[in-house]
């Protein structure tokens, strides 16, 4: 070996050694509790809330790298509000010696929020900030946590979040939403203007539907946030959104989302909400137009409609019964002609303003509220046309007076009890006899008929054996 590659690489050697020296330095540096305190307070002081990280690590090409980040949850004690197994802060190191904490980015990888509703129906992402005593002397490191504002300044440039999830769940420990492969690119102006994308892969909004891919930009500038140009798929259709929240600190934060959704697929719709969607057809159509504090569901109201296009819908039990008692097949299966819901949002109510369902010989209207706990009173108009009257002949009671529309006869009814166990008295006024009357009779036909007690079931006969 020539003296020139011995100079090489010994100067080589030397400058790995010092540059492992630095980053020891460094990381030494970083790892004393002053500092550690200091980078805290200013990762607190960006975030809002109390942070807890079990382990750090700076390299010059990941920065700061922060394992077993969690955020504690304001409303249950022992709980996380948000956790992160990894958290990188890139950052200029020369800044620390001025006391100035500058983020050039900050990348969170799987992180996973959980808000959960407070028992008197709050929901609350940031503990209540705690008043300082009062400081009769400078306060020193010495003394505890509470030292006297944070002594390093923060500028945040860029973030970014990659495959996060959330859940949100209500004060019964129901979820009412639930997201996973969340991604979040921003970055933070000079005027302190947010801006940036948010894509999220799956969604689950009480279990029963489930908008994907969907993709939003945002924009926040002091108090107000605005989401716009939100996109998803949801049942093979599109939803196409806009989203404001005005939240200043002197007043409740208040919210705004208007939407339509096009050419959603009735069948792929049910289905996924667990329902039956056999003999279903058709596309719905609408818009909706909601507002109000989003952490009050008392403040929310709203408005908006929906229709039905070429469908076709398999009623509620209680309208097939009907059917299967006057033989009208229609009830069994509608094929609606005209399928269209307005409503309104006030009061923790769901209000049907009008709903309309009308096949080739009868109609269904209904109208009232529907609370958000599942609690409805509803009433309900039943019309049948001549053509249908001749049919029935007899089996009509003499309720039926004849309707607005011209060659209908109509019965009014009502719907109480829940969402998923519904009670009317539709039947008792269609046919004009109490149902304590017809109790046998019912039973007889809904119910499949029993063996006597006193014989045993016939087993089936085994198939005979093939040759």
């Amino acid at each position: 070996m020539n003296r020139f590659a011995k100079i090489i690489l010994g100067t080589l050697a030397v400058l790995a050694a010092l540059l492992l020296l630095v980053l020891v330095g460094i990381n030494l540096y970083l790892q004393s509790g002053d500092v550690q305190q200091r980078i805290h307070l200013a990762t607190e002081q960006a975030l809002g809330t109390p942070v807890t990280v079990k382990r750090t690590l700076y390299t010059p090409w990941g920065g700061l790298a922060l394992s077993g980040l969690s955020l504690p949850d304001p409303t249950v004690a022992g709980r996380s509000l948000a956790e992160a197994p990894e958290f990188s802060v890139q950052f200029e190191f020369l800044p620390l010696l001025e006391r100035k904490f500058v983020i050039s980015q900050i990348s969170l990888s799987a992180p996973k929020l959980t808000l959960r509703q407070t028992d008197d129906k709050r929901w609350v992402l940031l503990p209540p900030r705690p008043v300082p005593p009062p400081v009769a002397k400078p306060a020193t490191p010495a003394e505890g946590r509470h030292i006297s504002a944070p002594a390093y300044s923060v500028e945040l440039q860029t973030f970014q979040i990659r495959d996060g999830a959330a859940d949100v769940i209500d004060r019964k420990g129901q979820y009412l939403m639930r997201l996973s492969g969340l991604s979040v690119e921003g970055k933070v102006g000079a005027d302190r203007t947010i801006s940036g994308e948010v894509w999220i892969d799956q969604m689950e909004v009480g279990g029963e539907i489930y908008p994907n891919r969907l993709r939003a930009e945002f924009e926040q500038k002091g108090d107000q946030l605005a989401v716009r140009n939100i996109k998803c798929a949801i049942a093979g259709g599109k939803v196409r959104a806009e989203f404001y929240v005005n939240a200043p600190k002197s007043r409740k934060p208040q919210f705004q989302l208007r939407g339509e959704v096009e050419e959603v697929s009735l069948p792929r719709l049910i289905a996924e909400a667990h329902g039956d969607d056999s003999g279903a057809a058709g596309t719905l159509t609408g818009h909706f137009d909601l507002k109000g504090n989003p952490l009050e569901a008392s403040s929310l109201t709203g408005q908006g409609g929906f229709s039905l296009d070429a469908a076709q819908l398999r009623p509620v039990d209680f309208i097939q019964q009907i059917g299967a008692l006057l033989r009208i097949d229609e009830l069994q299966l509608l094929n609606l002609h005209q399928a269209t819901l307005q409503f309104s949002v006030s009061d923790e109510k769901f209000w049907m303003n009008d709903l309309t369902l009308k096949t080739e010989n009868l109609i269904i209207t209904g109208k009232g509220p529907i609370k958000f706990d599942g609690k409805m009173n509803l009433a309900g108009r039943f019309l049948v046309n001549d053509k249908l009257q001749q049919q029935l002949g007899g089996l009509i009671g003499d309720q039926f007076t004849p309707a607005p529309d011209i060659g209908y006869k109509q019965v009014a009814f009502s719907v109480t009890g829940r969402l998923d166990k519904p009670k009317t008295d539709l039947i008792e006024k269609v046919t004009g006899i109490e149902l304590r009357g017809m109790s046998g009779i019912l039973k007889g036909l809904f119910r499949p008929p029993q063996p006597p007690k006193d014989q045993e079931t016939p087993q089936p006969e085994k198939a005979p054996a093939s040759s």
